[in-house]
């Protein structure tokens, strides 16, 4: 014998492919994980069958408009080329009623896999959470026959900052991961005349849906926008979160508000008091606040005031104790101050009615809504702004449209001539730590970029304002 042993000299080539093997996939993922912070994202992983770093995920790609899907890439990775099959994608959106087991039943899924991608997902985004609307990617491996085809993965975005990725590994278990971008957080203005309207003209200079809402809102207590004229000045400033590319992700707070309409102009600050109260101030001190807002819809038209009119359906003259404001079926309505609601059902011919109870002898009524929101019954204390109702045209009631009143001590009162108590004075101890705050806003205000120019300046803005904080 010449003391050679076949059988270990064949085990140590066993070991020694299977260590060029899990070299090399290290290699891969260490090269993968290397470009996805490259790219600034950052990734968490969930496995469902196994504990193998295998997985796919759709990478937000800075220089290009579409997600860079690494499903099939990792896929092809894991197969072997002489038995690797096609990938084919699948868009889909959700619709209603439908969940995720039927989404994928539908587009051709086996029950089994399905059950295993869902699993997979359920420790970042729990299957109850899919709702209508949500756009999906499907990845199907492909065989020669119909009945061959399986399910590969799925990516989606559940918001704009996170995509959740599902994809099959080699022992054909679903792995699960999270992508998160990174955003840039900057300070802009928007400052300009109205054109046509309040709305279209912040639109235009870079405001999102979101900051004109708020604007209203800070606004409206002091403006009736039916006043609202093409020429009238206005200044913005705000928060943006921005991706890679510059789109604008999401909007955070509003710092700055000026408007010169049909008055004396209007200037707020926000500002947190020591007790963690944010609102908004005038330069002197005084909230933006009153006890009730003067329109409990934004940007709704009036179809009819309060006094004395011709009533459309009972055709005689009669007291209108409210106003009425035209909108279509499921606008939001607001609670236009907080209190408590005495009832909220149906109420003969005011159809589905909601009447809420202020301070200082206050009362205000929603008339032939479309339905109630979430939440609002009887006794429910309600805050200023919140969404109460929407919308419709329930009881004696020619066309969509909401019935608004006011009521002072039991006496109805003309909701756009009420001289309305202000809200929070800031005391004078307050208004030595509010004074120097508000001059920093006047500085950030000044320094902080347009909305539609220079995002660069912007986060240097931001950078500012959040080293002074």
């Amino acid at each position: 014998m010449s003391g050679f042993d076949v059988h270990r000299a064949g085990a140590r080539r066993s070991r020694f492919r299977l260590f060029l093997l899990a070299a090399g996939t290290a290699l891969l993922l260490a090269a993968g994980m290397l470009i996805a912070q490259n790219l600034g994202v950052f990734t968490r992983d969930a496995v469902a069958g196994d504990h193998m770093l295998v997985s796919g995920q759709a990478v937000p790609d800075p220089d290009s408009e579409k997600p860079v899907s690494l499903v099939a890439a990792e896929h092809a990775m894991f197969t072997g080329p002489a038995t690797r099959p096609d990938v084919r994608r699948m868009d889909v959106t959700v619709r209603r009623g439908q969940t995720f087991a039927s989404v994928l039943s539908k587009a051709g899924s086996n029950r089994t896999d399905a059950a295993r991608a869902i699993a997979a997902l359920d420790s970042l985004y729990p299957a109850n959470l899919l709702r209508a609307g949500q756009a999906l990617t499907l990845y199907f491996e492909t065989g020669d026959e119909p009945s061959k085809t399986r399910l590969a993965g799925l990516s989606f975005r559940p918001d704009p900052e996170r995509t959740l990725t599902v994809s099959r590994n080699a022992r054909g278990h679903f792995h699960a991961r999270e992508a998160t971008t990174n955003l840039t957080r900057e300070v802009v203005r928007v400052t300009g005349e109205v054109s046509s309207s309040l709305y279209l003209s912040t639109i235009e200079l870079g405001a999102t849906d979101r900051v004109v809402f708020e604007l209203a809102n800070i606004l409206g207590f002091a403006v009736d926008f039916r006043t609202v004229q093409p020429g009238d000045p206005f200044d913005v400033v705000f928060e943006r979160f921005v991706n890679g590319r510059g789109e604008t992700v999401r909007t955070g707070d509003i710092f700055y508000v000026m408007f010169d309409g049909r008055g004396a102009p209007l200037e707020y600050f926000r500002y947190e008091t020591e007790d963690g109260e944010a609102g908004y101030y005038t330069a002197e001190g005084e909230s933006a606040r009153r006890l009730l807002m003067r329109m409990p819809i934004n940007g709704a038209r009036i179809s009819s005031s309060f006094g004395m009119r011709f009533h459309p359906v009972l055709a005689r003259n009669r007291p209108h104790n409210g106003t009425d404001f035209a909108a279509p079926r499921g606008t939001p309505i607001m609670a236009t101050g907080a209190g408590i609601v005495e009832r909220a059902n149906r109420f003969g011919s005011f159809g589905n009615y909601i009447r809420i109870r202020h301070a200082n002898g206050y009362q205000t009524a929603y008339a032939h809504l479309r339905g109630f929101a979430r939440g609002i019954r009887s006794g429910v204390r309600v805050r200023q702004g919140q969404i109460i109702g929407y919308v419709g045209t329930t009881g004696r009631s020619t066309g969509p449209h909401l019935h608004y009143e006011v009521h002072l001590n039991g006496r109805p009162t003309n909701p756009m001539s009420l001289n309305l108590p202000t809200g929070r004075h800031l005391t004078r101890d307050e208004l030595t730590l509010f004074t120097p705050a508000r001059d920093k806003l006047i500085g950030i205000r000044d320094q902080a970029p347009l909305a539609l120019k220079s995002p660069s300046a912007g986060a240097a803005v931001s950078a500012r304002f959040r080293s002074d904080a």
